[in-house]
Protein backbone atom coordinates (compact mmCIF):
# COMPACT_ATOMS: atom_id res chain seq x y z
CA UNK A 1 0.00 0.00 0.00
CA UNK A 2 1.01 3.58 -0.59
CA UNK A 3 2.46 5.76 2.36
CA UNK A 4 0.84 8.63 1.30
CA UNK A 5 -2.73 7.22 1.82
CA UNK A 6 -1.73 4.94 4.91
CA UNK A 7 0.73 6.58 7.15
CA UNK A 8 -2.06 8.41 9.68
CA UNK A 9 -5.53 7.61 9.88
CA UNK A 10 -6.62 7.10 6.74
CA UNK A 11 -7.53 3.77 6.85
CA UNK A 12 -9.43 4.08 10.32
CA UNK A 13 -11.77 6.85 9.96
CA UNK A 14 -12.44 5.40 6.82
CA UNK A 15 -13.68 2.62 8.80
CA UNK A 16 -15.45 4.58 11.24
CA UNK A 17 -17.36 5.76 8.24
CA UNK A 18 -18.00 2.78 6.63
CA UNK A 19 -19.14 1.76 10.14
CA UNK A 20 -21.57 4.39 10.49
CA UNK A 21 -21.36 5.00 14.03
CA UNK A 22 -23.43 7.43 16.06
CA UNK A 23 -20.28 9.31 16.55
CA UNK A 24 -19.95 10.10 12.68
CA UNK A 25 -23.48 10.61 12.14
CA UNK A 26 -23.18 13.51 14.99
CA UNK A 27 -19.72 14.94 14.13
CA UNK A 28 -19.57 14.16 10.58
CA UNK A 29 -15.91 14.28 9.06
CA UNK A 30 -16.66 17.08 6.84
CA UNK A 31 -17.02 19.71 9.65
CA UNK A 32 -14.24 18.15 11.43
CA UNK A 33 -12.15 18.74 7.83
CA UNK A 34 -13.82 22.44 8.11
CA UNK A 35 -12.77 23.00 11.97
CA UNK A 36 -8.98 21.64 11.58
CA UNK A 37 -8.81 24.32 8.08
CA UNK A 38 -10.04 26.96 10.73
CA UNK A 39 -7.95 26.23 13.83
CA UNK A 40 -4.82 26.02 11.54
CA UNK A 41 -5.35 29.11 9.70
CA UNK A 42 -6.50 31.32 12.30
CA UNK A 43 -9.60 31.56 9.77
CA UNK A 44 -13.47 32.29 10.94
CA UNK A 45 -15.27 29.53 8.03
CA UNK A 46 -14.37 27.16 5.94
CA UNK A 47 -16.35 25.20 3.30
CA UNK A 48 -15.56 22.27 2.14
CA UNK A 49 -16.14 21.23 -1.45
CA UNK A 50 -16.05 18.36 -3.90
CA UNK A 51 -12.85 19.95 -6.19
CA UNK A 52 -10.88 22.91 -6.08
CA UNK A 53 -12.73 24.28 -9.07
CA UNK A 54 -15.85 24.22 -7.46
CA UNK A 55 -14.59 26.33 -4.73
CA UNK A 56 -13.41 28.52 -7.47
CA UNK A 57 -17.38 28.92 -8.60
CA UNK A 58 -18.84 29.05 -5.33
CA UNK A 59 -16.58 31.85 -4.16
CA UNK A 60 -17.05 34.05 -7.66
CA UNK A 61 -20.47 33.49 -7.30
CA UNK A 62 -20.37 34.84 -3.53
CA UNK A 63 -18.79 37.92 -4.51
CA UNK A 64 -21.47 38.70 -7.22
CA UNK A 65 -19.64 37.56 -10.68
CA UNK A 66 -22.17 38.06 -12.99
CA UNK A 67 -22.80 38.40 -16.64
CA UNK A 68 -20.83 40.28 -18.74
CA UNK A 69 -18.28 40.92 -15.22
CA UNK A 70 -14.32 40.77 -15.72
CA UNK A 71 -12.08 38.96 -13.66
CA UNK A 72 -8.41 39.83 -13.62
CA UNK A 73 -6.71 36.34 -13.41
CA UNK A 74 -2.82 35.09 -15.08
CA UNK A 75 -2.41 33.12 -17.93
CA UNK A 76 0.03 30.94 -16.39
CA UNK A 77 -1.96 28.60 -14.97
CA UNK A 78 -4.65 25.75 -15.34
CA UNK A 79 -7.68 26.29 -17.81
CA UNK A 80 -10.04 26.55 -14.92
CA UNK A 81 -8.84 29.97 -13.94
CA UNK A 82 -10.35 30.89 -17.23
CA UNK A 83 -12.86 28.71 -18.12
CA UNK A 84 -14.93 29.45 -14.36
CA UNK A 85 -15.30 33.13 -15.33
CA UNK A 86 -16.64 32.38 -18.71
CA UNK A 87 -18.74 29.17 -17.66
CA UNK A 88 -20.50 31.87 -15.50
CA UNK A 89 -21.34 34.52 -18.30
CA UNK A 90 -17.99 36.19 -16.84
CA UNK A 91 -15.03 37.57 -19.04
CA UNK A 92 -11.22 37.09 -18.34
CA UNK A 93 -8.79 39.22 -18.27
CA UNK A 94 -5.98 38.08 -17.87
CA UNK A 95 -2.23 40.03 -16.54
CA UNK A 96 1.06 39.70 -16.90
CA UNK A 97 3.42 37.56 -14.40
CA UNK A 98 6.85 38.75 -13.09
CA UNK A 99 9.54 37.16 -14.62
CA UNK A 100 11.25 35.65 -11.85
CA UNK A 101 8.66 34.33 -9.66
CA UNK A 102 6.23 33.45 -12.20
CA UNK A 103 3.63 35.30 -10.13
CA UNK A 104 0.96 37.45 -11.03
CA UNK A 105 2.00 40.80 -11.51
CA UNK A 106 0.47 43.35 -9.56
CA UNK A 107 1.44 46.47 -12.03
CA UNK A 108 0.19 44.64 -14.93
CA UNK A 109 -3.38 43.81 -12.27
CA UNK A 110 -3.96 47.29 -11.73
CA UNK A 111 -3.64 48.80 -15.62
CA UNK A 112 -6.37 46.32 -16.53
CA UNK A 113 -8.75 47.40 -13.85
CA UNK A 114 -11.59 49.10 -15.48
CA UNK A 115 -15.73 49.55 -13.79
CA UNK A 116 -16.44 46.32 -14.99
CA UNK A 117 -13.92 44.06 -12.57
CA UNK A 118 -15.47 42.30 -10.13
CA UNK A 119 -13.09 40.12 -8.20
CA UNK A 120 -8.99 39.42 -8.93
CA UNK A 121 -8.29 35.93 -8.93
CA UNK A 122 -4.38 35.39 -8.38
CA UNK A 123 -2.91 31.85 -8.38
CA UNK A 124 0.12 30.78 -6.01
CA UNK A 125 2.09 29.18 -8.60
CA UNK A 126 4.13 25.77 -7.83
CA UNK A 127 3.52 26.50 -4.10
CA UNK A 128 5.06 29.92 -4.11
CA UNK A 129 2.98 33.12 -2.47
CA UNK A 130 2.03 35.75 -4.96
CA UNK A 131 2.90 39.92 -3.70
CA UNK A 132 0.06 39.77 -1.40
CA UNK A 133 0.14 42.61 0.16
CA UNK A 134 0.51 44.58 -3.26
CA UNK A 135 -2.38 42.99 -4.62
CA UNK A 136 -3.84 43.38 -1.41
CA UNK A 137 -3.23 47.47 -1.46
CA UNK A 138 -5.10 46.84 -5.23
CA UNK A 139 -8.06 45.30 -4.80
CA UNK A 140 -8.43 47.81 -1.46
CA UNK A 141 -8.51 50.80 -3.53
CA UNK A 142 -10.23 50.04 -5.62
CA UNK A 143 -12.87 48.14 -3.83
CA UNK A 144 -12.52 44.36 -5.65
CA UNK A 145 -12.63 41.44 -3.90
CA UNK A 146 -9.43 38.75 -3.78
CA UNK A 147 -10.04 35.23 -4.60
CA UNK A 148 -6.83 33.18 -4.20
CA UNK A 149 -6.77 30.22 -6.13
CA UNK A 150 -4.16 28.10 -3.71
CA UNK A 151 -4.70 24.70 -5.00
CA UNK A 152 -0.70 24.21 -4.93
CA UNK A 153 0.50 26.29 -1.91
CA UNK A 154 -0.54 24.48 1.26
CA UNK A 155 1.32 26.19 4.08
CA UNK A 156 3.11 28.49 2.13
CA UNK A 157 4.20 31.72 3.90
CA UNK A 158 4.36 35.40 3.22
CA UNK A 159 6.00 38.01 5.47
CA UNK A 160 5.46 35.25 8.34
CA UNK A 161 1.82 34.20 8.05
CA UNK A 162 -0.15 31.18 6.16
CA UNK A 163 -0.85 32.49 2.67
CA UNK A 164 -4.62 32.26 2.82
CA UNK A 165 -5.14 34.71 5.74
CA UNK A 166 -5.71 37.79 3.67
CA UNK A 167 -7.71 37.18 0.48
CA UNK A 168 -11.65 37.64 0.08
CA UNK A 169 -12.00 34.02 0.04
CA UNK A 170 -9.33 31.08 -0.67
CA UNK A 171 -9.18 27.85 -2.30
CA UNK A 172 -6.94 25.40 -1.52
CA UNK A 173 -7.30 21.93 -3.33
CA UNK A 174 -7.03 18.14 -2.58
CA UNK A 175 -6.34 16.62 -5.88
CA UNK A 176 -4.38 13.32 -5.95
CA UNK A 177 -1.05 15.06 -6.50
CA UNK A 178 -1.58 17.96 -4.00
CA UNK A 179 0.16 18.15 -0.24
CA UNK A 180 -2.90 16.89 1.06
CA UNK A 181 -4.97 14.70 -1.13
CA UNK A 182 -7.77 12.53 -1.28
CA UNK A 183 -8.02 11.61 -4.81
CA UNK A 184 -10.37 15.26 -5.59
CA UNK A 185 -12.07 17.95 -3.37
CA UNK A 186 -11.30 21.54 -1.97
CA UNK A 187 -11.72 23.71 0.38
CA UNK A 188 -12.98 27.57 0.63
CA UNK A 189 -11.27 29.49 3.65
CA UNK A 190 -12.56 33.27 4.21
CA UNK A 191 -13.52 35.53 7.10
CA UNK A 192 -15.98 37.28 5.95
CA UNK A 193 -19.45 35.97 7.43
CA UNK A 194 -21.60 36.77 4.58
CA UNK A 195 -18.97 35.32 1.73
CA UNK A 196 -19.20 32.25 3.91
CA UNK A 197 -22.99 31.73 3.38
CA UNK A 198 -23.10 32.89 0.01
CA UNK A 199 -20.74 30.40 -1.32
CA UNK A 200 -22.14 27.28 1.08
CA UNK A 201 -25.17 27.87 0.16
CA UNK A 202 -24.39 27.86 -3.99
CA UNK A 203 -22.51 24.94 -3.09
CA UNK A 204 -24.84 23.14 -1.27
CA UNK A 205 -28.05 23.00 -3.51
CA UNK A 206 -29.54 26.95 -1.85
CA UNK A 207 -30.59 24.72 1.25
CA UNK A 208 -31.81 27.34 3.80
CA UNK A 209 -30.45 25.78 6.76
CA UNK A 210 -27.02 26.23 5.56
CA UNK A 211 -24.97 28.69 7.69
CA UNK A 212 -21.58 30.51 7.39
CA UNK A 213 -19.94 28.22 9.79
CA UNK A 214 -22.01 24.56 9.27
CA UNK A 215 -21.92 22.18 6.35
CA UNK A 216 -24.98 19.98 7.92
CA UNK A 217 -23.64 16.70 6.09
CA UNK A 218 -25.11 14.77 9.06
CA UNK A 219 -26.68 11.33 8.21
CA UNK A 220 -29.64 12.67 10.86
CA UNK A 221 -32.15 14.36 9.47
CA UNK A 222 -34.09 16.79 11.32
CA UNK A 223 -37.68 15.61 12.38
CA UNK A 224 -38.92 19.25 11.11
CA UNK A 225 -37.97 18.52 7.63
CA UNK A 226 -40.24 15.97 7.60
CA UNK A 227 -43.27 17.91 7.14
CA UNK A 228 -45.79 18.09 4.24
CA UNK A 229 -44.97 22.23 4.17
CA UNK A 230 -41.54 22.50 4.78
CA UNK A 231 -39.26 24.53 2.26
CA UNK A 232 -35.86 23.65 2.00
CA UNK A 233 -34.68 26.43 -1.14
CA UNK A 234 -33.98 29.95 -0.61
CA UNK A 235 -30.80 30.00 -2.82
CA UNK A 236 -29.88 29.20 -5.73
CA UNK A 237 -27.44 26.77 -5.78
CA UNK A 238 -25.97 23.31 -7.11
CA UNK A 239 -24.44 19.97 -5.46
CA UNK A 240 -20.62 20.57 -4.97
CA UNK A 241 -20.54 19.03 -1.32
CA UNK A 242 -18.22 17.26 -0.70
CA UNK A 243 -18.42 13.17 0.94
CA UNK A 244 -17.34 11.81 4.12
CA UNK A 245 -15.19 9.30 2.59
CA UNK A 246 -13.10 12.17 0.56
CA UNK A 247 -13.06 13.60 4.05
CA UNK A 248 -12.13 10.99 6.27
CA UNK A 249 -8.96 10.52 3.72
CA UNK A 250 -8.59 14.45 3.82
CA UNK A 251 -8.63 15.01 7.84
CA UNK A 252 -6.22 12.04 8.25
CA UNK A 253 -3.97 13.94 5.70
CA UNK A 254 -4.71 17.16 6.85
CA UNK A 255 -3.24 15.74 10.52
CA UNK A 256 0.22 15.58 9.11
CA UNK A 257 0.32 18.13 6.92
CA UNK A 258 3.30 19.36 8.31
CA UNK A 259 5.06 16.31 7.70
CA UNK A 260 4.01 16.28 3.91
CA UNK A 261 5.04 19.64 3.69
CA UNK A 262 8.54 19.77 4.99
CA UNK A 263 9.37 16.68 2.84
CA UNK A 264 8.63 18.73 -0.33
CA UNK A 265 10.77 21.39 1.55
CA UNK A 266 13.90 19.01 1.75
CA UNK A 267 14.00 17.66 -1.58
CA UNK A 268 13.51 21.47 -2.53
CA UNK A 269 17.28 21.84 -0.74
CA UNK A 270 18.45 19.15 -2.75
CA UNK A 271 17.80 20.48 -5.86
CA UNK A 272 18.87 24.05 -4.68
CA UNK A 273 22.34 22.90 -4.56
CA UNK A 274 22.10 21.10 -7.87
CA UNK A 275 20.78 24.05 -10.04
CA UNK A 276 23.48 26.67 -8.13
CA UNK A 277 25.19 28.44 -10.65
CA UNK A 278 23.15 26.62 -13.29
CA UNK A 279 21.97 28.31 -16.48
CA UNK A 280 18.59 26.42 -15.70
CA UNK A 281 17.10 29.25 -13.31
CA UNK A 282 14.96 27.96 -10.49
CA UNK A 283 11.95 29.93 -9.66
CA UNK A 284 12.96 33.08 -7.14
CA UNK A 285 11.48 32.75 -3.45
CA UNK A 286 11.81 36.23 -2.21
CA UNK A 287 13.14 37.47 1.40
CA UNK A 288 10.11 36.89 3.89
CA UNK A 289 8.39 33.89 1.59
CA UNK A 290 8.38 30.37 2.13
CA UNK A 291 7.22 28.44 -0.73
CA UNK A 292 5.40 24.79 -0.10
CA UNK A 293 7.11 23.30 -2.81
CA UNK A 294 4.35 21.54 -5.58
CA UNK A 295 6.78 21.40 -8.02
CA UNK A 296 10.23 22.45 -8.19
CA UNK A 297 9.97 24.87 -10.90
CA UNK A 298 13.26 25.88 -13.36
CA UNK A 299 13.36 28.17 -16.37
CA UNK A 300 16.19 25.90 -18.35
CA UNK A 301 18.07 27.79 -21.60
CA UNK A 302 16.17 25.21 -24.11
CA UNK A 303 13.88 27.56 -26.06
CA UNK A 304 13.33 24.70 -28.39
CA UNK A 305 10.37 22.32 -27.89
CA UNK A 306 11.85 19.75 -30.10
CA UNK A 307 15.02 20.13 -27.86
CA UNK A 308 12.79 19.93 -24.83
CA UNK A 309 11.61 17.10 -25.59
CA UNK A 310 15.20 15.18 -26.37
CA UNK A 311 16.06 15.81 -22.72
CA UNK A 312 13.52 14.53 -21.38
CA UNK A 313 13.04 11.79 -23.20
CA UNK A 314 16.89 10.97 -22.65
CA UNK A 315 16.49 11.85 -18.96
CA UNK A 316 13.74 8.93 -18.60
CA UNK A 317 15.05 6.39 -20.79
CA UNK A 318 18.57 7.04 -18.36
CA UNK A 319 16.06 6.17 -15.41
CA UNK A 320 14.97 9.30 -14.53
CA UNK A 321 11.46 10.42 -12.87
CA UNK A 322 9.05 12.25 -15.50
CA UNK A 323 8.68 16.01 -15.26
CA UNK A 324 6.78 18.39 -16.68
CA UNK A 325 6.42 21.25 -18.89
CA UNK A 326 4.37 24.43 -17.84
CA UNK A 327 0.71 24.18 -19.21
CA UNK A 328 -0.13 26.07 -21.89
CA UNK A 329 -0.95 29.67 -21.50
CA UNK A 330 -5.01 29.79 -20.65
CA UNK A 331 -5.44 31.88 -24.03
CA UNK A 332 -3.84 29.87 -26.39
CA UNK A 333 -6.27 27.00 -25.81
CA UNK A 334 -7.77 25.81 -28.71
CA UNK A 335 -11.11 26.66 -26.89
CA UNK A 336 -9.64 29.89 -25.77
CA UNK A 337 -8.62 30.83 -29.43
CA UNK A 338 -12.31 29.73 -30.81
CA UNK A 339 -13.57 32.33 -28.58
CA UNK A 340 -11.52 35.19 -29.45
CA UNK A 341 -9.36 34.86 -26.43
CA UNK A 342 -5.50 34.36 -28.38
CA UNK A 343 -6.42 37.40 -30.57
CA UNK A 344 -6.97 39.74 -27.63
CA UNK A 345 -4.61 38.80 -25.07
CA UNK A 346 -1.44 37.49 -28.27
CA UNK A 347 1.51 39.60 -27.01
CA UNK A 348 -0.26 41.32 -24.14
CA UNK A 349 1.62 38.98 -21.53
CA UNK A 350 4.92 39.19 -22.96
CA UNK A 351 6.64 37.67 -19.95
CA UNK A 352 4.27 34.88 -19.60
CA UNK A 353 4.90 34.09 -23.59
CA UNK A 354 8.79 34.24 -23.11
CA UNK A 355 8.80 32.18 -20.20
CA UNK A 356 6.12 29.41 -20.95
CA UNK A 357 8.10 26.97 -23.24
CA UNK A 358 11.36 26.98 -21.20
CA UNK A 359 9.78 25.78 -18.28
CA UNK A 360 10.73 22.56 -16.61
CA UNK A 361 8.50 21.35 -13.22
CA UNK A 362 10.47 18.54 -11.17
CA UNK A 363 8.39 16.14 -8.65
CA UNK A 364 8.99 17.15 -5.43
CA UNK A 365 6.04 14.56 -3.33
CA UNK A 366 8.83 11.70 -3.25
CA UNK A 367 7.84 9.63 0.01
CA UNK A 368 11.30 9.39 1.49
CA UNK A 369 14.53 11.92 0.82
CA UNK A 370 16.31 8.81 -0.22
CA UNK A 371 14.47 7.97 -3.04
CA UNK A 372 14.57 11.95 -3.60
CA UNK A 373 18.37 12.13 -3.98
CA UNK A 374 18.65 9.12 -6.15
CA UNK A 375 16.41 10.07 -8.95
CA UNK A 376 17.93 13.91 -8.47
CA UNK A 377 21.71 12.12 -8.87
CA UNK A 378 20.13 10.72 -12.57
CA UNK A 379 18.92 14.08 -13.08
CA UNK A 380 22.00 15.62 -12.69
CA UNK A 381 23.97 12.72 -14.73
CA UNK A 382 21.14 13.86 -17.31
CA UNK A 383 22.06 17.94 -17.24
CA UNK A 384 25.57 16.82 -17.84
CA UNK A 385 25.01 14.60 -20.90
CA UNK A 386 23.00 17.53 -22.06
CA UNK A 387 25.94 20.04 -21.06
CA UNK A 388 28.12 17.86 -23.34
CA UNK A 389 25.44 17.50 -26.09
CA UNK A 390 25.70 21.11 -26.32
CA UNK A 391 29.19 21.73 -26.17
CA UNK A 392 29.53 18.98 -29.01
CA UNK A 393 27.51 20.95 -31.30
CA UNK A 394 29.06 24.02 -30.68
CA UNK A 395 32.36 22.59 -31.90
CA UNK A 396 30.70 20.66 -35.36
Amino acid sequence: MDSKWTSGNEMRYLKEVIENSEETKSNPFVDRLENAFCKKYGVKYAIAVNSGTSGLHSALEAVGVKQDDEVITTSFTVLVDGSTPLIMGAKPVFADIDYNTHNIDPKSVEKLITKKTKAIMPVSIHGLPYDIDELRKIGDNYNIPIIEDNAQAMLAEYKGRFVGKDADMTMFSFERTKHVASGEGGILITNNEDLAIKARKFAGMGFKNLTADKSKNSATIPLEFQNPEFKRNDALGLNYRYNEFSAAVTLAQFERVEELTKIRRDVAKIYNKLFVDSEFLPQTIPNEYVSSYFTYAVKTPIKDSDEWKRFHDSHIRNGGDDFYAAMALVYTEPIMKQLGYYDRFRGKCPTAESIQPCIMQFKTNYRTIEQAEEKIAILKESLDNHQVRIKNQIRS
